[in-house]
Formats: C-alpha cells, sequence, structure tokens
C-alpha cells in the first residue's frame, strides 16, 4: 500500500491549487493508481506522484501525461498549465511588492532586524560580557565577517531589550567616522553631555585611515575616543574595524593599550551556525529551504573568505525564484549560487542601461570607493548631491540609475548619504573589480583632488589653497582631455579651472620679465622634457593597466566563453609584458575548456512536442538534434551542419526517442511498438513489435536496443541486423529495473528493486554467471550508476567512494577509481578511456592505468545530458542538461605517444634538463636508465644486479636509491651485498658507461648498514650518504680518492615512515647544508645536524634555487613552504590545493624545481597535476598543465629557462615550452584567429587596434 498523499490547501498557491485539481481529476477518474497511469502515461509512477506534491509545477508533458491517464481533455489541461505557469512566473516579481523578504542580501542587518538574525547567539553573549566589564571593546575581524550586524542587530537589540526591562531606555549613539571625524562627531564624543549609561558604537573605524587624510583630526578623533574612557561615568566605547586595518591601532599608544585584552574577533561560522543563518529566517516566513541547497550553501561559504554577504545574497536571489514556499536547488543555481550571485544581479542591472546610463552608472559606482593602498579597496560613502552633479547627464537620468542600484540592493541610500551596499560588491563584480584596476591611479589622485577642494571651499576659495607644481601636474594629467572632467563634480572642475588659471597667470607675469627670459627658457625646456616624459610614462601605465584588466577579463570568461577568453590573453600579453599577462597566456595554453557550441534552435523554448532531443554521437564528433520535424546533425570540429532531413510524417508528439550511437537511426516508440527510423533516407527501415515503455525507456548499443515492457513486465532485446528479438526477462510485479547495456550490445546488466545486478548473454539467449555480482551492494544498483567499460570488458557501478569495475569473465575486481561525489558513468566508442561525472565535477581516466585521472575538472554545470569523447580532436564533449550548448574539454597530452607500460618510481634530472636518470619497474626489478631527453635515447643502461633474497622485490632495500650530478655526467646507485654485511654504492659516469667510483658503507656500531638518502654535487666529486641510524649521520666521500672525508652525526633519533624506501635530499648549490624531507638540516662546514618544522604539514620534497637564495619545502597537502636559502626566514605559503579553481587538489607534492633565474617555480603533484608560480608575487601562473595522467618524479627548467622538463611514471619526459612566442602560436591555432577589430573596439575601446595572431 502506498504512502498517504500530504493534504493540499488550494489556497496556498498556484502550484498547490493545480496539484489539488490534479488530484482531484484522479478521484474523479476512479482513483486509478500511479502504477496503472504509467504503464499508459510513458512515465515512471514516482514521476507522476511527485507532479501532484504540490512542491513545484511539473513541466508541460508530464501534467499533460498526467490528465489523458485519467482521461483528461489535453487542451482544457494545456491552458490550465500555461495559466498557472504564468503565475508562477510572476511569484519573484509579486514576492518583492507584497512580502518582506526573509533575507538582507548585501545590506548589514539593523536593530529592526534582531528577529531575524541567527548564528550569532554565542557572539554577542561574548560581546555583551565584554561590555558590561570593559570601557572600550574593539570588535574586528575581515570583511564579510558580519561586524555591523553584530554590533547592531545584535549588541545594540540585546542592550535596548535589556534596558527595556529594567530602569529605562539605555542611551545608544551610533556613528561611523567619515572624512572629518574628530569636527564631526565631537558634541557626540563629549563626556560632559553623555549619560552615565551611554554606550557609544562607532562602526567602520577603518575609515578613520581611508577617508581622514589629517593626521592631526584622526589622532583628536581617537583620543577623543580614549577621553570617554577615562571619565569614570560608566559610559562604554565599542569599536569595529576591519582585520587588515586592526594593525594601524598600535599608531596609537592609548588605544592600543586599551585593545590588549579588549579584543574580540570575529570567526567564521561554524555548520551549525550557518545552517541556522539559512533554514531560521525562512521559517519565519513560512518557507522550506530544501535540504540539499542548505548543505550546498555550507560546503560553498565554508571556503569563502568573508562569504557572509555573497551568502546572503544568493538567498535573497534564491527566495526572488523560489517555487511556492520551497526554495529549491534549482533555483539556487539560476541566481548564480555563492560565488556567481552578485555578479548575475549586477550585469543585469547593467545589461539594462543605455549606454549613457552605463556610463553614469560607472561613474556613481567609482565615486563610492576609495582605492586601497597595500590592502584591499573600501567603500567611500559619499554625499547624494556629490553624485547627481557628476558628467553631462540630467540630475534625473542621475537619479534614475542611483534609484535602480538601490532597488538592486547594489548601494544604500541613506538620507542624503550613498555608499555600496556592502565591500563584497567589489570583489564579486569582475567589471566593477576590472573598472577599479584600469583607473586605480586616476581614483588615487581624485580622491586627494576631492580633499583639496573641500578644503578652497572650507577656506572660503583662498589662492593660496590652490594646486600647485606637481600636484596641478598630475590632475592637468588625468583630467585635461575632452569628456574626462566629467567624472569630476562642478566645484571639482572650478577648484582645477582656477588652479589652471592660477598657474598660466603666474607664467603670463613670469614672461613678462625680460631680464629671466633665459632662465625661463632653461624651465620651459625642462617642464617639456618632463611632459614628454610624463607622457610616456602615462602611456605605458595605461599600456599595462589596460593589460591587466583586460588579463582578468580573460580569467573571468574561460568558462563562459573559452574561445574569447584565449584571444583576449594573447591582447594582454600583446599590450604589456606583466606577470599577470604572463598568467593570462599560460592559462590561455592551458585551460583545458575549448570551444562552446549552441546547438541552432535549441534555445527556442518549447515547441508543442515531446520529441526535443539531443543528442552526441559516440564519437563526439557530432551532435545530432531531434525536432518536431527535422533531425540536424552538426559536426562539432567544424561547426557545419552536416545533415538535414525530415523527421517522421505526421509529426511525433510526446514520443520516447533514442539515437543511434552513430546518429544515423531513431527508435521511437509509438503505439505498442518501436519504430526504427532512417534518419538520411528519412523513413521507417524496421518496426520491433510488442512494447509499452516509460519516459526514456530505450537502450542504443552498436547492434542491440534494449526496451522495458512495462505493460508486459519484461525487459526486451533486439538485433538490429536481423531485427529479431534476441531476449525477454519477465519482471516481477511493481518492479522498477536499472538497465546497463555495453557498447559492442553482446551484455546486458540489470538490477531489479535494489537487488545486486544481474548479467546477461544477450548474443547467447541466457543468463550468466556472475558470482561476484553479490559484492555489489544494492543500494549502488540504482539509475546512472550501472554503466560498463568503453571496451565491454568489465562492469561499472558508481559506490561512495567511487567507482569499482569487475572484468565480466573473470570476475575479478579490475577497477577502484577512488573519487568523491560521482554519480554517473559513460560508456563511449573510446577503449582507452573513462569518463564519469558528479555535480560539478568531469573526470576522464585511462584505462590502461586507472589510478589517476587524465583530466579531473570542477565545472558550474550540475546537470548533464550526454557526454563522448573525441579521440581524433583530443576533447571529451558533453551537452549540458537542457541540450542547448555542446562544451569542449582538450584532454591535452593524455594521448601522446610517448606512454610506456613499465613504470618508474624513481627520478631525477640535470640541472638543465637535458638528462634523466630513472628506475624503471620490469619483472619485479629495478632496472637503472640514463635518457637523453631531447630526443629519448637511453645513454646508459648498467646491469641489474641480483638481489640477495628471492623474494625481494620492488619497494624493498636491495637498489632503491639514485643521484644524479647536476651536470649529468655521473649516476650513483645503491646495491646491498647480502652475506658481506655491506651496502656498496656505485658512481657511473654516462659518458664512457664505466664505473667512476665505488664505496662500501659499513655497519655502525649497532651493526646497521642501512643507507637511505644520496646527493651528489654539481659535477660529482662529492657523494652524501644519508643514514637514519641511531643517531642519524651524514658521511660526506670524496670520490676521486673514494675516501669518506667526515661523519656529522646528530642527536636525532629516525623518524620513520620514510628512510625504509628512502630520504629524499636537498642539496644547496654551494654545498654548503643538506636537507631532508624529514626536516633535516645539515650544515656541512659548521658539522651540525639540527631538526627543523620546514612546514604546517609532513615535508614530502624541498629544493633549492640555482643560487642557493630560497628553498621551498612541499607538504603532504599540497602546499609549498617558502624560505630563505639560510633558513633564517620564512617567506610564505604557496597552496596549490586550492588556487586553481578549474582543477582539483593536487595531493601531496611529489617534485620541484626553480627556474635559474630563481622568478618561477614548478610544482608537480602526486595526484598527477602541474603548475608554475611566479616567486615574487605567490601567484599561481595560468591553470593546471596539462598532463599525460601519470605522476610527476622531477622537474628541471632548460638553461633558458623556456623549457619545463617533467619526469613521470609512465612518460619519461614531457616537454613543455613556455616560450611567449610558442604560447601565443599554440593559443592562436586552438582559436583559429586572432581579436577582431569588433571585438578589440569592445574590450579594449581606449587602446589603437594591433594584429595578435
Amino acid at each position: 500500500m502506498g504512502r498517504r498523499e500530504r493534504p493540499l490547501d488550494p489556497a496556498e498557491g498556484p502550484v498547490a491549487r493545480f496539484a489539488y485539481e490534479l488530484r482531484k481529476l484522479r478521484q474523479e477518474a476512479g482513483g486509478v493508481t500511479y502504477r496503472v497511469m504509467a504503464g499508459t502515461a510513458h512515465y515512471s509512477a514516482a514521476t507522476l506522484a511527485q507532479a501532484a506534491a504540490g512542491d513545484r509545477l511539473p513541466s508541460l508533458s508530464i501534467a499533460l501525461a498526467y490528465a489523458q491517464a485519467c482521461g483528461g481533455d489535453r487542451a482544457e489541461w494545456k491552458q490550465r498549465w500555461r495559466e498557472t505557469a504564468r503565475e508562477v512566473s510572476g511569484q519573484a516579481r509579486e514576492a518583492e511588492d507584497g512580502s518582506e523578504p526573509p533575507y538582507r542580501g548585501l545590506a548589514r542587518f539593523g536593530i529592526d532586524d534582531h528577529e531575524r538574525f541567527f548564528g550569532r547567539d554565542r557572539l554577542v553573549d561574548q560581546l555583551v560580557d565584554m561590555v558590561g566589564h570593559k570601557q572600550l571593546v574593539v570588535v574586528t575581524g575581515p570583511s564579510g565577517s558580519g561586524k555591523s550586524s553584530v554590533l547592531r542587530a545584535g549588541l545594540i537589540a540585546r542592550i535596548q531589550r535589556t534596558a527595556s526591562r529594567q530602569e529605562g531606555p539605555a542611551a545608544i549613539r551610533v556613528l561611523t567616522p567619515g572624512p572629518s571625524p574628530a569636527r564631526t562627531h565631537a558634541g557626540n564624543l563629549d563626556p560632559g553631555t553623555a549619560p552615565a549609561s551611554t554606550v557609544i558604537v562607532v562602526d567602520q573605524l577603518e575609515e578613520v585611515f581611508t577617508l581622514c587624510t589629517d593626521p592631526a583630526e584622526r589622532t583628536r578623533f581617537l583620543d577623543l575616543l580614549c577621553d570617554l574612557r577615562s571619565a569614570h561615568q560608566g559610559i562604554r566605547v565599542v569599536v569595529a574595524v576591519r582585520a587588515d586595518f586592526y594593525g594601524h591601532l598600535t599608531h596609537h599608544r592609548r588605544i592600543a593599550e586599551a585593545a590588549q585584552d579588549a579584543t574580540l574577533l570575529v570567526p567564521p561560522m561554524n555548520h551549525e551556525e550557518l545552517r541556522e543563518a539559512i533554514v531560521r529566517p525562512a521559517a519565519l516566513g513560512g518557507l522550506v529551504v530544501e535540504r540539499a541547497l542548505t548543505t550546498r550553501i555550507i560546503r560553498d561559504v565554508a571556503d569563502e573568505a568573508g562569504g557572509l554577504p555573497l551568502m546572503s545574497h544568493a538567498l535573497l536571489e534564491t527566495w526572488r525564484r523560489r517555487s511556492g514556499r520551497v526554495l529549491t536547488e534549482a533555483a539556487y543555481d539560476a541566481a548564480g549560487g555563492i560565488q556567481g550571485a552578485i555578479a548575475r544581479t549586477a550585469e543585469d542591472f547593467y545589461g539594462h542601461l543605455t549606454p549613457e546610463q552605463a556610463e553614469t552608472a560607472r561613474r556613481i559606482l567609482l565615486r563610492l570607493v576609495t582605492p586601497g593602498q597595500g590592502n584591499q579597496d573600501t567603500r567611500r560613502p559619499a554625499d547624494r548631491g556629490e553624485i547627481t552633479k557628476l558628467g553631462p547627464a540630467a540630475a534625473s537620468d542621475t537619479d534614475l540609475v542611483l534609484d535602480r542600484l538601490a532597488h538592486d540592493r547594489l548601494v544604500t541610500l541613506d538620507k542624503d548619504t550613498v555608499h555600496l551596499s556592502h565591500e563584497a560588491v567589489l570583489s564579486a563584480w569582475p567589471r566593477l573589480h576590472a573598472w577599479i584596476e584600469e583607473d586605480r591611479d586616476r581614483l588615487r589622485t581624485q580622491r586627494h583632488l576631492t580633499e583639496a577642494t573641500h578644503t578652497w571651499q572650507t577656506l572660503g576659495q583662498d589662492p593660496g589653497s590652490l594646486y600647485r607644481g606637481v600636484r596641478l601636474s598630475v590632475a592637468e594629467d588625468h583630467w585635461a582631455g575632452p569628456g574626462q572632467r566629467d567624472d569630476l563634480t562642478p566645484t571639482e572642475r572650478q577648484f582645477l579651472t582656477t588652479s589652471l588659471a592660477a598657474r598660466n597667470r603666474h607664467r603670463r607675469q613670469r614672461h613678462t620679465r625680460t631680464a629671466a627670459l633665459s632662465v625661463l627658457v632653461v624651465l620651459s625646456l625642462v617642464a617639456a622634457l618632463t611632459a614628454w616624459q610624463q607622457n610616456r610614462t602615462s602611456d605605458r601605465r595605461h599600456g599595462e593597466a589596460e593589460a591587466r584588466r583586460i588579463a582578468a577579463v580573460a580569467d573571468s570568461m574561460r568558462f563562459s566563453d573559452p574561445v574569447t577568453a584565449m584571444k583576449l590573453s594573447v591582447a594582454a600579453w600583446r599590450l604589456a609584458d606583466t606577470t599577470e599577462t604572463r598568467s593570462a597566456l599560460i592559462g590561455a595554453m592551458a585551460q583545458p575548456q575549448e570551444d562552446t557550441f549552441a546547438v541552432p534552435g535549441a534555445d527556442a523554448g518549447f515547441d508543442g512536442s515531446g520529441n526535443q532531443v539531443r543528442r552526441l554521437t559516440g564519437d563526439g564528433r557530432s551532435v545530432v538534434s531531434f525536432t518536431k520535424d527535422r533531425v540536424r546533425i552538426w559536426d562539432l570540429r567544424t561547426r557545419r551542419l552536416t545533415l538535414s532531413a525530415r523527421g517522421p510524417r505526421p509529426p511525433l508528439d510526446d514520443t520516447p526517442v533514442a539515437v543511434s550511437p552513430d546518429g544515423l537511426t531513431l527508435a521511437l516508440l509509438t503505439q505498442g511498438e518501436i519504430k526504427l527510423w532512417d534518419v538520411r533516407a528519412a523513413r521507417v527501415t524496421g518496426t520491433l513489435t510488442g512494447v509499452d515503455a516509460m519516459e526514456a525507456p530505450l537502450v542504443f548499443r552498436k547492434h542491440t536496443l534494449v526496451a522495458v515492457d512495462w505493460e508486459g513486465g519484461a525487459v526486451q532485446a533486439w538485433d538490429l541486423r536481423t531485427q529479431r528479438r534476441m531476449l525477454r526477462i519477465s519482471l516481477p510485479e511493481d518492479s522498477v529495473p536499472t538497465l546497463a547495456a555495453s557498447p559492442d550490445g553482446r551484455w546486458l546488466a540489470l538490477c531489479q528493486d535494489k537487488h545486486p545486478p544481474e548479467l546477461w548473454d544477450i548474443a547467447q539467449r541466457r543468463k550468466a554467471s556472475a558470482p561476484w555480482a553479490v559484492k555489489v551492494r544494492a543500494g549502488d544498483c540504482t539509475d546512472d550508476t550501472l554503466a560498463f567499460t568503453p571496451d565491454s570488458r568489465s562492469l561499472t557501478v558508481v559506490a561512495d567512494d567511487g567507482i569499482r569495475g569487475w572484468d565480466l569473465r573473470t570476475g575479478h575486481q579490475t577497477l577502484h577509481l577512488k573519487a568523491d561525489g560521482l554519480t554517473k558513468v559513460w560508456s563511449g566508442s573510446d577503449s582507452g578511456f573513462l569518463v564519469a561525472t558528479g555535480p560539478r565535477q568531469l573526470l576522464v581516466w585511462r584505462l590502461a592505468h586507472p589510478y589517476l585521472p587524465v583530466l579531473r575538472q570542477r565545472l558550474t554545470l550540475g546537470d548533464w545530458n550526454d557526454v563522448a569523447i573525441d579521440r581524433v580532436a583530443g576533447a571529451v564533449r558533453y551537452l549540458n542538461g537542457s541540450g542547448t550548448v555542446v562544451r569542449s574539454l582538450a584532454i591535452g597530452t593524455a594521448t601522446t605517444k610517448g606512454w610506456v607500460q613499465h613504470t618508474a618510481d624513481r627520478a631525477e634530472l640535470s640541472e638543465d634538463g637535458q638528462v634523466l636518470a630513472r628506475f624503471a619497474v620490469k619483472d619485479r626489478a629495478r632496472h637503472l636508465q640514463v635518457v637523453d631527453t631531447r630526443d629519448g635515447r637511453i645513454l646508459f643502461e648498467p646491469p641489474t644486479p641480483a638481489c640477495p633474497s628471492k623474494d625481494t622485490g620492488p619497494g624493498e632495500a636491495c637498489a632503491d636509491l639514485l643521484a644524479l650530478s647536476g651536470d649529468g655526467r655521473y649516476v650513483v646507485r645503491n646495491h646491498h651485498q647480502g652475506a658481506s654485511d655491506k651496502t656498496r654504492i656505485t658512481v657511473w659516469d654516462v659518458r664512457t658507461g664505466r664505473a667512476h667510483a665505488t664505496v662500501d658503507i659499513r655497519p655502525d656500531a649497532e651493526g646497521s648498514i642501512a643507507v637511505n638518502g644520496l646527493a651528489l654535487d654539481l659535477h660529482g666529486r662529492t657523494l652524501l650518504v644519508y643514514r637514519a641510524t641511531n643517531p642519524l649521520a651524514v658521511e660526506v666521500w670524496d670520490l676521486t680518492r673514494e675516501k669518506r672525508v667526515k661523519t656529522i652525526r646528530g642527536s636525532l633519533s629516525p623518524a620513520g615512515g620514510f628512510y625504509s624506501l628512502g630520504v629524499r635530499l636537498a642539496l644547496r648549490p654551494d654545498g654548503g647544508s643538506l636537507v631532508t624531507q624529514e626536516g633535516t638540516v645539515t650544515d656541512l662546514r659548521k658539522e651540525r645536524m639540527e631538526s627543523r618544522v620546514l612546514g604546517d604539514e609532513i615535508a614530502s620534497v624541498a629544493a633549492f634555487s640555482p643560487d642557493g637564495t630560497l628553498l621551498a619545502v612541499g607538504d603532504a597537502m599540497g602546499r609549498i613552504t617558502l624560505w630563505d636559502g639560510a633558513l633564517r626566514t620564512r617567506h610564505g605559503v604557496l597552496d596549490s590545493s586550492s588556487s586553481d579553481a578549474g582543477a582539483d587538489t593536487t595531493g601531496g607534492i611529489s617534485a620541484l624545481a626553480f627556474s635559474h633565474d630563481g622568478g618561477t617555480l614548478a610544482v608537480a603533484g602526486e595526484a598527477g597535476t602541474l603548475q608554475l608560480w611566479d616567486v615574487a608575487s605567490s601567484r599561481l601562473l595560468g591553470s593546471t598543465l596539462p598532463t599525460p595522467g601519470d605522476q610527476v618524479l622531477a622537474l628541471a627548467f632548460d638553461p633558458d629557462d623556456t623549457t619545463l622538463y617533467a619526469a613521470g611514471t609512465n612518460v619519461p619526459v614531457e616537454k613543455y615550452d613556455l616560450t611567449p612566442e610558442h604560447l601565443v602560436t599554440t593559443v592562436c591555432k586552438r582559436t583559429g584567429s586572432g581579436l577582431s577589430k569588433s571585438d578589440w573596439k569592445t574590450y579594449l575601446p581606449n587602446v589603437p587596434y594591433r594584429q595578435t595572431c
């Protein structure tokens, strides 16, 4: 017996009313069950039940199927659905007019909002307690942490409620400093006028340092705050300051002393607090937030610095797009999510403006910004009169733009003051951020000009306060051109004009003095030269600013418009060679995103039929579109229409369709039979009878078609070559099976009611033996989780921890691909790769080496319609959930011919990258090979010594260590001599193939012959042997004499966990110190050894820069800690695990290499990733470089730093040409052309056009 449906109130809204009418229709039809309805409606019982649940409006096709199954009139219910849809689409607009939003968006919480202020109770309790015991309290936290809301909706509201229950309301004064804090607020800060119980709250104290430019004024204001503290009248002072300005308080001794034991840090919300802030405001308004949406927002915000305003705005936009009373994940995606909601709102606002209004909006927004100087940009409150006087637009137009900005909650209008709703707008809206970067210097100059104008007005337009000299020249340079003064107010223009006029008068007077004529000539020449130099400098700076802006625009467009992003990256580098443009150029070369193909006509909307089907062909080359009356095929490589043929006549309506892998045959389910439609011939070529199925019941493979016969209760399979039914599997009553068919059409996997899968041999017409199937958890056997590998040899199942696969013939588990969050495996025609997807991620594995993904990409999509690999084009293509857009991702070097099956587990490269030494594992033995990386030749391969025990295999201490001299001339290997109780180390001359030196390591006092790490100096003259004995020891050997010259011992015991497999060593180029991955630092000159903590986690590899001035230490969590070469100063941390938003985590660091100039650091991760970092700026250059899909073991740059060599486990050497010319050529080849003149005018309107490709 089914579960009772939830009672519905038709008065709840249009969705509830429509669901109520559907239920009423079913009752009038005799209460027919959903199971019976499913047999005629071609939709599952669960889908039909959900249509009448009242949670959301069903699609038109489902609603019509429901109505027809109950005997309803199709035309009548189509009209009802459309009327309901119009009501639902208007709910977002009506909600804004008729009901109060439960979320504040970018606006802070006010005192009256305390009833919907959740998640900060514990913090407010702490703050109230501190205010009760301290006379001055400092509240600090990063921008976006909610300081202002905590003060108003938390502290002040709590004080008011407490006071109302006692003697009367507390005296509370709230103020923000502004540009003249002491003069403006002296009255409010006078202890003589403030009652004893006054609480003075100073919000945004950072304005004292950003808006107030007079140091004396700033000091007076801070002194007033401290005087209140010492007035002994019970007055309490609470100040809130942004965390990046907290250090500025140390410049004022009195307030610094007061803050020492009275500072409250505002921490990020934990998961429970975030959940409360999301769910409880909605509950106050009778709304429900989907549980999946709550979990997702918490996950999104947890890693987002200052993410609370972003979350609040995303929730507000989700509320506007809600479905009935439910805030859904679909509405959240439509709003743009945490990262995109502000940008989407802002771009929607900007997109509805005329060009004149858009320019007015730019002027207004830039007026509300104070550009940072070594810190973040901040908001700048401005008088509304100042704003309305900007530019040539009429005041009414400016008011219109202001009102629209306020309506979209991008700015706040507070009486006569205008300010940005939150500083999050500055970083979350790429267009505004680009404007600021483009005009940063100009904005700073403008702020100084505004202050000078105010002073001039205050002094009664005293000529002595006018601009002169350099300040006037700089201002004139910024605002001398036509239209440039539109960014100034009339008063500022008057001030600048008066200053220029005064300068001109002075010059004229000087001209009249003939006695100073010679001096005047010289000065004029100097002035001219200076102006010329300033003009050149200004042009260069303008070009660099434009280049940086375009580089930022390119980075923001890599997903939405990848081809334009690549073209803009080249254009940015052509304008100026900076770190940002170099990063953009590398990012364009490395980005997996290729072109985006919008299927023509796919975005035209519903055409009245149920046959809007689009699929990729099995080879990934084409997309097939089947609409009401046509079948079209587009070639995705050439973007051309290759076939357009008529569809079935008369046009079929609401007919399930399946497309063959080659796209040339359609299977159409209609009236109890399946018709096979030849696309090219435009006719039916066969009919398969005796089947009635639900929505999308058809599985189409090479020569096989599988369908579910719901009426007959069976699964059927046909051979399409003979059109004979090959298999019929009876189903239990009420069974809902899960199907998967192999790409070659031979095998069928079947799950019934969460039982383990059954394997059927379609060719043999029988059930195959599959005892291993019991290992598949019943809960994993659901829709989309079953799939065959592309070679049809294994069946895969998506589990919680990744993908598992079993060989169909042996039953052995052949695959265990570890990855979280996957939901589906796609069976394609390419037998070499496997593709899996999950919410916002796509992964590709090489089946021959299923340990590391070839491609792991984070995406903004959460729904997929189809996925296929185009092996020839080297791309994986995916069709979005709506079937309107095909996107392509480059597989990169995954199809390289250099892949070898013999895996290497250790490798070292010479300093110039031209010689590689590697241990290749073959036949359970390690074979030492020395390879020329330029042509792949094996230069030297010494005999492989036999291990003393037959059971010794790879990974055991027989011959597991190697080292290569920096010049690539010498290679060293160790070998345990077994019964002789010694370890022999042989140094080979690569050129002659002869032993250069032999060293025997004898047992220590405890009988240990352990050798755990080896290192050679640049020219192979000195060998260092690291021994994990007790205590640790480093032996230094002179190889010319084959003599140990010193042994350095410390008081340290072995760390354990590393030395049994070999410890990686880093030798400083000057030979002065040796660093191990265990954190042992040995001073080879002073013969001292000490243990150091070199990173936040367990270290995995270390590398010195070629000049020895820097040391990089990589750890197991993907972070790199930079030290000076002497290990005295820690310079910073590079987080390779989170810097590339498009790629997944790198895992632990497996290899590091500095360029020869020390400016670039190459970083390889254990997850097969490879990145480049700019050392000076600690900036990731571009995105993760394409790799073949194996782990990188060693890295090196060539002497010119133009080529990066990467030695991997299966690809001995992968070379990356990093010259800008090669990068430009590569990107131009990918795009087919450079930036056109029209696009150049769109993105670079103020820069003359130049050819980019």
